[in-house]
């Protein structure tokens, strides 16, 4: 138990005689000569951003309807006529066409609105 307290102090010393003369030096230091933030965004206004997200989303989203688009028709030749397995296939691309119709309708509602806010 003395032992280990003696070792918990030397290194509490040996942390606070190396780092503290670096802190305070560093704190002195007169740095750029601005007080503002870089932004991480790269977006310099609300417009810029949403249609910078709303970019993501579609570039995500459309390949992914691609990709449930294929999988509804391959839905449709597994099923092999079998109605319960045909009403599943077209349930799955009914909501794909859906989805799809939604994400491109929030791209062209983004777009209208920022002519909109453009011309104003």
């Amino acid at each position: 138990m003395k032992n280990n307290t003696i070792n918990r102090v030397f290194w509490s010393a040996m942390y606070v005689a190396l780092f503290l003369p670096t802190i305070i030096a560093l704190a002195n230091s007169p740095g750029s000569g601005s007080n503002a933030l870089p932004n991480p965004i790269a977006a310099s206004t609300f417009q810029e951003l949403i249609q910078k997200m709303l970019k993501v989303v579609i570039d995500i989203g459309v390949p992914v309807a691609t990709l449930f688009i294929i999988y509804s028709g391959f839905l449709f030749v597994k099923a092999q006529g079998n109605p319960e397995k045909l009403k599943e296939a077209k349930e799955t691309f009914f909501w794909t066409i859906v989805g799809t119709a939604v994400l491109l309708g929030a791209w062209v509602l983004a777009q209208a609105i920022a002519g909109t806010i453009n011309q104003l």
